[in-house]
């Protein structure tokens, strides 16, 4: 069973003058999703069962890798292939086990997800191998456990633990789903899962079932708060808001059904939502990222990693080295500041909530430091993580290349610099990639992988498979300056800057930039950074001017962010922001000095949203018709993981195509920008941009394929 292709429900009844127990098991490979063929078959299992009265009990499984991890999202608003079977009589739960009149239990390996939990729940009983997980994640699609998650879970387990398990997402280890009373029993590694199922289902025959659908609802908790919290955690999100009004419908009648209609209502308002079409194109977005059409070379396994400076960057790659098992071996030029360096990864890995000690003081021990430069010579794979200087950097690589071994992948973390001119210091520039980690890199999700015009598939393959295995989203992009991100920003915050040259006040920018979800401001970003970071290039350029430029009169003034208390914003010693007067009369005397008349001025949100984002997305798709990104999603993939777009709005290219191309181009023109050839292009032919691109996929896939680079 599971094997690919397969999309079924395999039922075997008991074994005749045996223990009574059928087995039901779950086959759609790879995952057991639940496609409406597995909602078929479990129908007519369970009528079989039911027509079979040598059955004393039954038993759930899934094949292959896990139990259940749910829907099958790639299914949504697709035409069914066949009709639904019905069951015939009256279903209590998802898919009708809850009915039976004879123990029913799930026994879970692997992940019980989404509408596999609540397959799970519609069972009279629940075990699970120790190195499994639950989880009701689908807030993170921007829907709800569709499934009677919401009315099932809380009174299974009480409204706050519920609401905190369905609103987090997050996926619960065997030990706390038993301890939170999901499950009834864990089983060992070292025990068989089916074995143990049929036993514990043997220990319940002829005793009374417990269905949850018989539970009396649930106590009332503080749904105030509850929203109150979600406001603030999940800002913008309606997803998490309806699964507190599901409970709260949970609890407010005594007839479960009543819950049951809530539940069924709101999730058909999420799945018509914005934000939910938006939230699950992220998820595949994300997860496409590592498909490189073309590159059909398997990557080679990286056990060891060098890592070329022990600062914030070079300690934070080396704890998500560390965290996904992989050994590293971390250099700094003197003693002093490889102590400081592992001293900031050693408080890092100590400050972490997350992680138990047991795996704290596992993951620090596979971190070795060094002075030594050649420490690193039978590396697999080494990072360089210093100065962003192209010299000391070249310098670097030219060592690097004599002191490690034939095959190693030498890889820098540049954020903008030349990967060809990197590469050109070494005798293997087939092995040297760019990869372009965000900090602190441990935390940040997204990779950068970036390719010089020698790069060999190999070397793709390897570091796209590594960044995938290191826990990050990566995408490839192509060689230039800033690449695809540092690129893109620089136009958001040229953006920002000609809106306070206009004389419009940084905490007005600000607000349109957070409401319209990103994390931070430009402004309010720019202060975290530094305002005089770069100043000193200004200074050298003969361009630093403080009567007709707003950040040159800030550093003039001294206000060079919070490091000072003091830059676009006023600052408490809790460096809590308050909008300053000074920084409103500079503005006002700057847009003077231009001949704008004096004082600030105020635009609509509509107006400065789109002055904020257009040229952005118009650097987009030159970007993308310049084939430095690989597809339109790897673009948002790289904003909302690097840098903090709203992950509900889909990314700069999703947001774009449903704001509309025609929208985009006209809001650039009166702006005076030139649209992108790419962008008049698409409104031309009639066409979103993932439209555009799925046109050119086809057409590649009628066209020869070019020779294989060696």
């Amino acid at each position: 069973m599971s094997a690919k292709g397969t999309n079924t429900v395999v039922y075997e009844p008991p074994v005749p003058g045996g223990d009574g127990i059928g087995v039901v098991t779950l086959d759609h490979y790879p995952v057991n999703s639940l496609s409406r063929q597995v909602f078929n078959e479990c129908t007519r299992a369970i009528q079989r069962i039911e027509r079979d009265t040598s059955v004393k009990g039954i038993v759930v499984v899934g094949a292959g890798r896990c139990f259940c991890a749910g829907a099958d999202i790639s299914a949504f608003g697709k035409q069914e292939s066949e009709p639904l079977v019905l069951m015939g009589r009256p279903v209590t739960d998802m898919l009708g086990f809850e009915s039976l009149s004879v123990p029913v239990v799930a026994a879970i390996h692997g992940l019980a997800l989404g509408g596999g939990l609540e397959t799970a729940l519609g069972c009279h009983y629940r075990i699970i191998k120790e190195d499994a997980f639950v989880g009701l994640p689908e807030v993170n699609i921007g829907l709800l456990p569709g499934g009677q998650g919401t009315q099932r879970l809380p009174r299974l387990i009480g409204c706050d633990a519920a609401l905190d398990f369905m609103t987090t997402g997050a996926h619960v280890p065997a030990a706390d789903a038993l301890k939170l009373g999901i499950v009834d029993k864990v089983v060992t590694q070292q025990e068989s899962l089916l074995d143990a199922a049929k036993e514990f289902c043997k220990s319940k025959m002829n005793l009374d079932i417990p269905r949850i659908v018989e539970i009396r609802a649930p106590a009332a908790v503080d749904f105030g708060a509850w929203h109150a919290r979600m406001d603030r955690a999940r800002r913008g999100e309606p997803a998490p808001q309806a699964i507190i009004r599901c409970v709260e419908a949970a609890c407010n009648s005594s007839k479960y059904s009543d819950g049951d209609t809530v539940e069924k209502k709101e999730f058909v308002k999420l799945i018509r939502s914005p934000e939910s079409a938006a939230l699950r194109y992220m998820f595949f977005a994300e997860r496409a990222g590592n498909k490189i059409p073309g590159v059909k070379t398997a990557p080679k396994p990286i056990r060891t990693v060098g890592i070329i400076g022990c600062g914030l960057m070079g300690g934070g790659i080396a704890m998500a080295c560390a965290e996904a098992g992989i050994n590293v071996v971390i250099v700094d030029m003197t003693d002093d500041a490889l102590s400081r360096g592992m001293g900031q990864i050693k408080a890092n890995f100590t400050r972490s909530r997350r992680l138990s000690a047991a795996q704290k003081e596992k993951f620090l021990a596979r971190i070795h430091g060094s002075t030594a430069f050649d420490a690193v010579r039978n590396c697999d794979l080494v990072v360089e993580a210093v100065y962003e200087d192209m010299e000391t950097k070249k310098q670097v690589f030219s060592r690097l290349d004599k002191v490690c071994k034939p095959g190693a992948f030498l890889c820098s973390n540049t954020s903008f610099l030349d990967i060809d001119e990197i590469a050109s210091a070494t005798t293997r520039p087939e092995y040297v990639m760019g990869t372009h980690f965000f900090s602190p890199a441990n935390v940040m999700k997204l990779l950068e992988n970036v390719r010089g015009s020698r790069t060999s598939d190999l070397t793709i393959a390897t570091m796209m498979a590594w960044g995938t295995r290191i826990g990050k989203w990566c995408i490839l992009v192509g060689n230039c300056d800033g690449f695809v991100g540092n690129r893109m920003i620089k136009q958001y915050n040229d953006a920002a800057r000609a809106l306070l040259q206009d004389g419009m006040l940084p905490e007005a920018v600000d607000r349109v930039a957070t409401d319209f979800g990103m994390r931070v401001g430009p402004f309010a970003m720019a202060d975290i950074v530094g305002i005089d970071l770069g100043i000193q290039a200004v200074r050298k350029a003969g361009k630093y001017d403080p009567q007709r430029n707003v950040m040159h009169a800030l550093v003039d003034a001294g206000r060079l962010g919070q490091k000072t208390r003091a830059g676009f914003y006023d600052y408490d010693g809790q460096r809590r922001a308050t909008p300053s007067a000074a920084v409103a009369r500079i503005v006002a005397d700057v847009a003077r000095n231009n001949g704008a008349g004096g004082g600030t001025v105020q635009l609509s949100d509509d107006v400065v949203l789109q002055r904020l984002l257009c040229p952005m997305i118009n650097e987009a798709f030159s970007i993308l018709d310049e084939g430095i990104a690989v597809r339109p999603s790897d673009i948002d993939v790289c904003y909302v993981h690097g840098y903090s777009f709203p992950r509900i709005r889909g990314g700069p290219m999703h947001h774009a195509d449903t704001v509309g191309l025609t929208a985009i181009a006209a809001a650039l023109e009166r702006m005076h920008v030139t649209p992108a050839p790419l962008l008049l292009q698409c409104i031309a032919d009639g066409v979103t941009v993932h439209q555009w691109h799925q046109r050119q996929l086809r057409s590649r896939a009628r066209t020869p394929p070019a020779p294989a680079k060696l």
